[in-house]
């Protein structure tokens, strides 16, 4: 903890920049919004944001995807959707220096960070249980978990399926961070942390986030050739499927199905949304209008990413997202297989946890869990630096 500490304080530039950034992801939104704005202020003033986004590959499609989301969420008075556009873009020009200035060990530094920081807001967490319990007349240890996302734990994250979906990352990032530092102080530093945020995972009540783990680690640990740590992982994830399969209230909210009936009112409407609107939308989080027009059921969202791409961004928009993806995003991506096959394995987990948890949800609209996504699929640049990959590990 001490060298952690110091390899901390070491850090100069935009190095020191990227972990106050990871420190403001366990504040509210407002805070992570304007900490990007001054960086990027910085950035402006020293004269290299401007050559960091001409570096940025695939640059025309995405900010051309950002700025017609902010003029058709200003066209049609989407208020929500046009903060959520501008986030887009605090989020996409800070990566650019995120690619071009950013060493890989201070990467490793953040999620190490992250993983400290996820025990503080989880005693916060803890706290809100009680409150929330004690409200509707239960004890802390009956650990009964309520319907309304607002009255289950949410941390500093304004909602229980976002807090779900940070701890659903921080898990993954945590079993990365496992099979990369041998030193067994650590390795039981991780597993301790690991098993305190699924304990509050399963608080959160969010039972779309549990899914995710029995494809995902598995996944990872095979593409990071851990083959003794796969099999573990697929004896521990049968043990745990034939226990719920035994007694599946130990999954919260299992048994209720009302969300799942909501679910389907929720996407018959967004249909009729994207019918009415097919080629540009009503911009991010279109549902919100939708449902006021079309009479349908209250939501913030589709409650699914693919059916929210199409209602949100319209045809238009989710090509120029394709495309990116397509064109740029996933080439760099799969250029990680031969140079770290553990970061590869990492980048293709996380891709499946948005796939696997947008069945049912949408979750990355925000700036924390957006920015931790996006640092780790575009990590393929930080790596390019290097000549030796155990240069970018810290012990």
């Amino acid at each position: 903890m001490k060298e952690w500490i110091l390899n901390i304080k070491s850090l100069r530039g935009y190095d020191a920049l990227f972990i106050g950034l990871i420190v403001s992801l366990f504040c509210t939104q407002a805070i992570t919004a304007v900490y990007l704005m001054i960086v990027l202020g910085i950035s402006l003033y020293k004269k290299e944001l401007i050559p960091a986004l001409r570096k940025q590959p695939g640059a025309l499609w995405i900010y051309g995807f950002i700025g017609l989301q902010i003029v058709v969420s200003a066209w049609a008075s989407n208020m929500v959707g046009l903060v959520n556009a501008l986030g887009m873009g605090l989020v996409m020009v800070w990566l650019a220096l995120y690619r071009d200035k950013i060493h890989p060990k201070t990467l490793i530094l953040g999620i190490d960070l992250m993983l400290v920081l996820s025990i503080l807001t989880g005693i916060y967490a803890l706290f809100q249980f009680q409150a929330f319990s004690q409200a509707e007349g239960y004890s802390f240890w009956e650990f009964h978990i309520q319907n309304s996302p607002k009255r289950r734990i949410m941390a500093t994250f304004g909602n229980a399926n976002l807090y779900a979906t940070m701890l659903e990352m921080w898990i993954f990032l945590a079993v990365y961070r496992f099979t990369q530092n041998k030193r067994i102080s650590y390795r039981i530093f991780v597993v301790l942390v690991s098993l305190f945020n699924f304990g509050l995972l399963l608080l959160t009540g969010c039972r779309t986030a549990i899914l995710p783990f029995v494809i995902v680690i598995p996944l990872f640990l095979w593409l990071a050739k851990e083959k003794g740590w796969f099999w573990v992982s697929m004896i521990v994830i049968g043990i745990g499927i034939l226990f719920v399969c035994l007694d599946p209230t130990k999954i919260p909210r299992i048994t209720d199905m009302s969300t799942l009936e909501s679910r389907f009112k929720i996407w018959r409407c967004a249909w009729i949304g994207f019918c009415a609107f097919p080629l540009f939308g009503l911009g991010p989080q279109s549902y919100g209008l939708y449902y006021r027009i079309f009479d349908g059921h209250k939501a913030p969202h589709c409650h699914n990413i693919y059916i929210d791409a199409f209602a949100s961004y319209g045809i238009v928009g989710v090509v120029l997202l394709v495309v990116y993806a397509f064109r740029f995003l996933l080439p760099e991506i799969f250029s990680m297989r031969k140079k770290d096959s553990a970061v590869f394995g990492l980048m293709v987990g996380m891709i499946g946890i948005f796939l696997i948890h947008g069945l049912l949800d949408v979750t990355m609209n925000v700036l924390a869990t957006s920015l931790v996504f996006l640092m780790i699929l575009n990590a393929a640049p930080l790596y390019k630096k290097i000549e030796n990959p155990s240069e970018s590990m810290i012990s």
